[in-house]
């Protein structure tokens, strides 16, 4: 079942604070630092899933070095068992590769769970962002806005 899709609220700027309406009709009047702190929780999300995206990348990386290692030591156990040299040895080199390929695809694993957050926070920013963005707007086109804040809420994407 697909989720409702986010809402925009609406918002009015007085000297009592943001009064919000949601799509439903519910009614809340945010203070300033509130407001900000909205936008604080969007930035972060966005920030979360710009650190999962390159945390995929380094799994992505980790996962290629592991299966490059574990063919050079299919290479190594094969020059070992043509040159007769002892068993043992080969036994170490095949624990050695089966680590190698246990690791290969943990790192795959960790990476496709690691691109799930990074697509749940996108999301989560791009809804709130959308949900939100008329309140920030609200504010930043009120009269009663300081210059500075003015800035900020306009500086948003």
């Amino acid at each position: 079942m697909q989720p409702n899709p986010p809402t925009p609220h609406s918002a009015t700027v007085d000297d009592k604070g943001v009064h919000v309406t949601t799509a439903a009709g519910k009614t809340r009047t945010y203070s300033g630092g509130e407001v900000i702190n909205l936008t604080q929780v969007i930035d972060l999300a966005e920030g979360s899933a710009t650190l999962c995206q390159s945390s995929t990348e380094t799994c992505l990386d980790l996962a290629d070095e592991a299966a490059k290692l574990a063919a050079d030591c299919d290479e190594l156990i094969a020059d070992i068992t043509a040159k007769g040299v002892g068993a043992n040895l080969i036994g170490k080199c095949e624990v050695l590769k089966e680590q190698l390929d246990l690791q290969a695809a943990a790192a795959k694993d960790v990476h496709d769970k690691i691109q799930g957050g990074e697509e749940a926070c996108r999301t989560a920013s791009a809804n709130a962002e959308l949900r939100h963005g008329p309140i920030f707007r609200a504010v930043a086109d009120s009269p009663l806005t300081r210059p500075a804040e003015r800035d900020f809420y306009n500086a948003r994407p």
